[in-house]
C-alpha cells in the first residue's frame, strides 16, 4: 500500500522529536506567556478560519485531532503532513521591519478500531518564542541600550481516540505530551562602558494536557446533514525546570571578561496552563458543500510560569467561520470541478494586554483541495493562505501584518479489513 511508507516518515519524526528544534516565530508578541500559541488544525480547517470541532472532510477521510469525537465516520487510515511558511511585517510607527520563517505544522496517522472505534497519534508545535528587539533609552547623561532576545517553544506529541455511542452521536479524548524550552535574554550596556548586564531565564518543560469532545450529526432529507462538536481542555500543570541568573561581565573585543554571577536562583515547580472551551455547529450538503462557524474561549489569565511570574494576560476569545464547495466531485470531464474550495474567516482577542490596550487579531483565509491517487480514497494536496493582522501602530503597541502559505497532504488507505476474497 503507498500509505505504508508513512511509516518510515512518522520513525524519522519519532527519532528526532527529543531533539527537535525549528525556527518557527518571528514575532514581538511571542516574547509574552508560553510564547505564540500553535497548537489549532490541520491546512484543510486552517483554509476555513480554523473551524475544527466537528466533521470538515467533505469525504470523511481526514483525521480531526482538535475534537477526537469528530472523526466519527473516519473509515480510512489516514495520513497528513503539512508545512507552513509565515512571513511578517513589523509597523511601530516609525520604522517597518520584515521576517519569515518556514516550519513543519503538523505530522499525524488516524485509523478506524473496528467498527465504533477510532485511533491515532501526531506531533505539532504547541507554541513558540521567537524575537530579537532593541531599545535605547536615557538617564543621568547616560544612554542605555536594552537588547531583547527569545527563542525556543513548546511542542505537542499527542494521542487520540473516539467512540460511536449511537450512529449519531460520538465522544472523543485526546492526550498531549508538551515538552521543549523556553528561553529569554535581556542585555543591558551603557554606551561608552564596556560593563555588560545580562539577565537570563530559561524554562525546561514536560507534562500532559487533556482534551474530551462530544459530536453529534443529524441528517435532514437525503443528502444533508446539521452537525455539532465542542471540546473542553483540562488545565494543567506542566513541570518545570526554572534558571533564573542575572551576571555583569566585561566586553574586551566583543569578548565576555571578567564574568560575574550577580544572581542565580534553580526552581522546580510548575507551569499552569489554563482550560479552554470550544463550541461550532454546521450544515453540509454530502460531497457538494458545507457551512460552520465556531466560538473558543480560554482562561489565560490564569496561566502561571512560576510564583514570581506577573505576566499580563488575560482571556482569549475567538469567533471563526468558513466552508468549502466542491462543483462536482463526480465530474469525468474537467478536474477543477473536483476541486474542494475553501473560505473562512475570524476575529479573536488575544490574551495579551499593554495598559488598557488589549492586542486583537483577525484574518481571512483561503484554502483548495486537489485530488491526487485513486478516486475512491480521496487522498489530497492541501493548499491554505490566511492574510491577518494583530495589532495596531502607536507608541505602545506594533502592528503585525501576516501570511501563512501552508501545503501539505493527506493520503488516505485502507488497513486492518479483513478481505471477502483471497
Amino acid at each position: 500500500m503507498k500509505i505504508k511508507s508513512v511509516l518510515v516518515v512518522l520513525g524519522m519524526v519519532g527519532m528526532g522529536i527529543q531533539g527537535f528544534a525549528q525556527s518557527i516565530s518571528t514575532s514581538p508578541y511571542s516574547a509574552f506567556g508560553v510564547g505564540s500559541l500553535l497548537f489549532d488544525n490541520n491546512i484543510e480547517q486552517a483554509a476555513m478560519g480554523g473551524i475544527s470541532v466537528f466533521n470538515t472532510n467533505p469525504y470523511s477521510a481526514g483525521a480531526n485531532f482538535y475534537n477526537p469525537a469528530a472523526n466519527k465516520d473516519l473509515n480510512v487510515t489516514s495520513f497528513d503532513l503539512g508545512v507552513n511558511t509565515h512571513m511578517s511585517q513589523f509597523d511601530d510607527g516609525s520604522m517597518v521591519s520584515k521576517k519569515s520563517t518556514t516550519y513543519l505544522s503538523n505530522v499525524s496517522l488516524a485509523f478506524p478500531v473496528g467498527t465504533k472505534a477510532r485511533a491515532g497519534f501526531g506531533f505539532q508545535p504547541y507554541s513558540s518564542i521567537g524575537y530579537d528587539l532593541s531599545t535605547i533609552t536615557e538617564g543621568d547623561e547616560l544612554r542605555f541600550r536594552n537588547d531583547y532576545k527569545g527563542e525556543g517553544g513548546v511542542n505537542s506529541f499527542h494521542v487520540m481516540g473516539s467512540y460511536n455511542v449511537s450512529p449519531e452521536f460520538s465522544v472523543g479524548v485526546r492526550a498531549n505530551y508538551l515538552f521543549g524550552d523556553l528561553n529569554r535574554h535581556q542585555i543591558i550596556t551603557t554606551e561608552g562602558l564596556a560593563l555588560v548586564t545580562d539577565y537570563s531565564y530559561e524554562a525546561k518543560l514536560s507534562g500532559f494536557q487533556f482534551t474530551a469532545g462530544t459530536y453529534y450529526s443529524k441528517k435532514i432529507g437525503t443528502n444533508k446533514h446539521f452537525e455539532a462538536g465542542g471540546t473542553y481542555t483540562l488545565g494543567a500543570n506542566v513541570n518545570a525546570r526554572i534558571e533564573d541568573m542575572t551576571s555583569t561581565y566585561m566586553l574586551m573585543d566583543n569578548i565576555p571578561q571578567n564574568i560575574d554571577t550577580i544572581q542565580y536562583h534553580k526552581i522546580y515547580g510548575d507551569m499552569k496552563l489554563p482550560q479552554s472551551v470550544s463550541i461550532g455547529a454546521s450544515y453540509r450538503k454530502d460531497l457538494h458543500w458545507m457551512f460552520g462557524a465556531q466560538l473558543d474561549w480560554g482562561d489565560w489569565g490564569a496561566y502561571q510560569m512560576d510564583e514570581a511570574d506577573n505576566s499580563n494576560i488575560d482571556t482569549r476569545f475567538r469567533i471563526s467561520a468558513g466552508g468549502y464547495w466542491i462543483p462536482n466531485f463526480n465530474s469525468y470531464k474537467s478536474y477543477f470541478d473536483r476541486v474542494t474550495y475553501r473560505l473562512g474567516g475570524f476575529y479573536e482577542a488575544t490574551p495579551l494586554q499593554f495598559g488598557e490596550v488589549g492586542i486583537k487579531k483577525y484574518g481571512m483565509t483561503v484554502g483548495f483541495g486537489f485530488p491526487v491517487g485513486k478516486d475512491r480514497d480521496a487522498s489530497m494536496l492541501n493548499l491554505a493562505v490566511e492574510l491577518g493582522q494583530l495589532g495596531k501602530p502607536n507608541s505602545s503597541v506594533i502592528q503585525e501584518n501576516y501570511a501563512n502559505v501552508k501545503i501539505g497532504f493527506t493520503l488516505n488507505d485502507i488497513w486492518f479489513r479483513k478481505r471477502v476474497i483471497d
